[in-house]
């Protein structure tokens, strides 16, 4: 967190960039390059919004895009169930990887591992965790969830940071895994997106957002309104990004006058 951050009644959320657009989906990689989606279409911009390129994913429609590797950009298509990877230039590193078809009967959620080049994979249909290698070998999977995702709605979220795995349930809260798939415990929370660093995990409810230490107890340590109509977000060490159905605002926090 910036050092200029105090209690959420002294701060307000300051945009010092706008990209105007209606984009579905965005990440933000370590060196600041900004990677927004659009039905079938990936825009990628420099730190200084430069557009890089313009790419076309053809028959793929992204539910999620992370660009957590800067070596790679994570696509999935949860309504075909399958991923594609590309590489800076938007170009496809390998064919897309059809989940089904190495017998993931229900993806709905995908995102990097930090243990080497593996991704997570949550499967709905047998409800388990599974980690695939970069040969698409499942070295890890973490059977019988029903006790976790027990709530009404299927999880929507999955990241991972600083060795947690983290789910977003709605209605019950944030379930936590180790690096090895095994549940941690789930923080109460009804919210609906999130985001974590290594030190921090950042909750969105409505239009308000609480900063919570990983270590500890998991309580709130500030909490900051948000612009209206935010949809998702990013942290990184610079800037919180803010996306809305018709922008994407960078800014930070800083001290009212």
């Amino acid at each position: 967190m910036s050092g200029s951050i105090v209690y959420g009644q002294e701060v307000k959320f300051v945009a010092s960039d706008t990209i105007k657009g209606k984009y579905d989906h965005f990440s933000v990689d370590n060196f600041g390059r900004i990677y927004l989606t659009s039905n079938d279409v990936l825009l990628v911009l420099s730190a200084d919004l430069d557009t890089l390129f313009t790419s076309s994913l053809k028959a793929i429609r992204p539910s999620s895009v992370e660009a957590s590797k800067s070596f790679r950009t994570l696509i999935f298509d949860k309504e075909r169930s399958v991923i594609q990877f590309l590489d800076n230039t938007g170009t496809p590193i390998q064919d897309e990887i059809d989940l089904v078809g190495l017998d993931i009967q229900q993806p709905i959620l995908v995102c990097e591992s930090f243990g080497g080049n593996t991704i997570w994979i949550l499967d709905a249909g047998n409800l388990r965790l599974i980690k695939l290698n970069q040969k698409l070998e499942k070295v890890i999977i973490t059977e019988n969830l029903t006790n976790i995702f027990d709530a009404e709605e299927e999880p929507v979220l999955m990241k991972e940071s600083n060795d947690n795995l983290m789910v977003l349930i709605p209605g019950k809260g944030i379930a936590m895994f180790d690096v090895f798939g095994t549940y941690v415990k789930t923080y109460p929370c009804d919210a609906d997106y999130f985001d974590a660093t290594e030190e921090f995990l950042f909750i969105k409810t409505a239009d308000q957002m609480e900063v919570i230490p990983l270590e500890g107890l998991l309580e709130p340590q500030y909490k900051y309104s948000l612009p209206k109509g935010v949809n998702s977000f990013q942290y990184t060490r610079n800037h919180l990004y803010l996306l809305q159905s018709d922008q994407l605002i960078i800014g930070n926090y800083k001290k009212a006058k």
